[in-house]
């Protein structure tokens, strides 16, 4: 919800998906494809920049996004680290078979940058450009409609859902529903149970009711928005220069 609320109170509101998506996605294709963790590093801190300084992304907001995918970062990360084995020269730490060597913690350093920078190009995407256009974009760029349609539809389902949670949460806590462990979770199930409910009557009604008006493209989109020379070449920059600088590590 935040992240929507801030989506459309973004300065990058009003540019054009396309150049959004050149930057975004472009900064997204080199972290992704990158064997320099430094250049991982610079691209995750490059789009935490942009997103804090140009596109007015509350910090809090910003860092409380990222820490979900961090959490699994780290837990893959750790998995990749470690070595079940006998000891050798280069162990970084070794418990009987468990151990760590320096090759393993370097391919998790890589693997957790590139997964951490590669996250922060997308959100900077999410943050900065409401569902609604995105749907929009996808239409034109010639996405098949079923695909958008189920995309538009999940999208409205998130608020139906959310809205449902938490009057049935209110009505529980009215209840005392939550004064003991063994209450919440009694209380946490049930509340489970009856978004379920919830969710599968809803989407029946969305189904029938986008089959009765030709489905989601029945609906008016957001016209294409202008797209801005200067913003587009320097995303260009911004993807060539790294995108070179991730060759030239390579190399």
């Amino acid at each position: 919800m935040q992240l929507d609320d801030a989506a459309w109170s973004s300065p990058w509101r009003r540019r054009s998906v396309a150049e959004k998506a050149l930057l975004c996605l472009g900064l997204l294709l080199v972290a992704a494809t990158t064997g320099s963790p430094v250049v991982a590093a610079v691209v995750g801190l490059l789009v935490t920049g942009l997103a804090l300084l140009t596109a007015m992304v509350p910090p809090g907001l910003w860092w409380r996004v990222l820490l979900g995918p961090a959490v699994f970062v780290a837990v893959g990360a750790v998995t990749v680290a470690l070595d079940l084995g006998a000891a050798t020269g280069s162990d970084v730490w070794r418990l009987g078979p468990v151990g760590m060597t320096t090759s393993g913690v370097e391919t998790a350093l890589l693997v957790s940058l590139r997964a951490l920078a590669a996250t922060s190009a997308m959100l900077l995407l999410a943050a900065t450009t409401p569902m609604v256009e995105v749907l929009s974009a996808l239409r034109r760029v010639g996405v098949p409609g079923p695909v958008v349609d189920v995309a538009a539809v999940m999208y409205r389902m998130i608020f139906g859902l959310l809205e449902a949670m938490a009057a049935i949460r209110e009505a529980q806590v009215g209840r005392l529903g939550y004064a003991s462990g063994r209450a919440a979770r009694r209380s946490l199930g049930q509340l489970v149970a009856a978004v379920m409910v919830r969710a599968w009557t809803r989407a029946t009604r969305l189904e029938d009711g986008l089959a009765g008006r030709g489905g989601v493209e029945a609906v008016p989109m957001v016209p294409a928005r202008p797209v801005s020379l200067p913003f587009a070449l320097a995303a260009i920059v911004l993807v060539t220069v790294t995108g070179a600088a991730s060759v030239l590590v390579a190399l």
